[in-house]
């Protein structure tokens, strides 16, 4: 498949950023998983949480506290559920502390930059409840597809050639579903990776249907890691002043 290597470039594009740091902590939130790093910066990733089978799912000797980092971000390569989200976060906490990834961040509304009008057609991957909100009333039409959907009525490549953008949920990182999803989102004007599990990375999907990552940074990891541990979500990061979203444009 086309996309298929973007999981691989993601590690191997943060592995030589990551030597010589090591884990601070890592708490797997039922929502969200953080990781914060020695020194450096602090990464959510969306946690994958399949019932357990047993309760001795991961190893007593499989530990992710003051790891190097490194190692620990090979885990998002694995088949493993908790050592994918947090490799993923380590990886995001790696790159949101690089100054030259963000230098062109912004932190306006990137519907502000994205011009659309009230005959546009908007695609959303996954449901992002308070967007749906603000762009109802404002966009001709809102098509959705799901992971709790029963069935979805509909074919992305039936309505593709009518969409002025599409918004992925940036969990698709974890389940490991967003290289299928970008093979059928190319010629779409705009497609926005959304959500705290976005590597704030444009070089990795420069060549990429996506133009755009909707993602955040950390600004407060103490506050932000105890909200993880109490089960809270995106709502309360926000609320609080945790966490603070950006955009990055990917140029072409």
């Amino acid at each position: 498949m086309k996309y298929m290597d973007i999981y691989k470039n993601i590690v191997e594009t943060s592995l030589s950023l990551a030597r010589a740091k090591r884990v601070k902590r890592a708490c797997v939130g039922i929502h969200y998983t953080m990781v914060e790093i020695e020194r450096g910066g602090a990464g959510l990733a969306y946690t994958l949480l399949p019932e357990a089978k047993t309760c001795c799912e991961i190893g007593n000797e499989l530990s992710f506290w003051k790891r190097p980092a490194d190692v620990v971000i090979k885990g998002y390569l694995s088949n493993h559920p908790i050592e994918v989200s947090i490799g993923l976060a380590t990886i995001n906490a790696i790159f949101s502390n690089k100054k030259e990834f963000l230098k062109n961040a912004t932190s306006v509304n990137v519907f502000s930059e994205i011009k659309l009008s009230s005959s546009d057609e908007i695609l959303m991957i996954g449901y992002f409840e308070p967007l749906l909100k603000k762009l109802q009333g404002k966009v001709g039409k809102i098509w959705i597809i799901e992971k709790d959907q029963e069935e979805v009525n509909f074919k992305i490549s039936d309505i593709k050639n009518k969409i002025k953008a599409a918004i992925i949920t940036s969990s698709t990182l974890v389940n490991k579903t967003l290289h299928s999803i970008l093979e059928k989102l190319e010629g779409i004007p705009e497609v926005l990776l959304m959500g705290p599990t976005t590597p704030l990375n444009p070089e990795i999907f420069k060549f990429t249907p996506i133009t755009w990552l909707c993602g955040s940074v950390v600004k407060n990891s103490e506050h932000l890691f105890r909200l993880v541990c109490e089960g809270k979500g995106t709502p309360a990061f926000f609320k609080s002043g945790s966490l603070e979203k950006i955009n990055l444009r990917i140029k072409k």
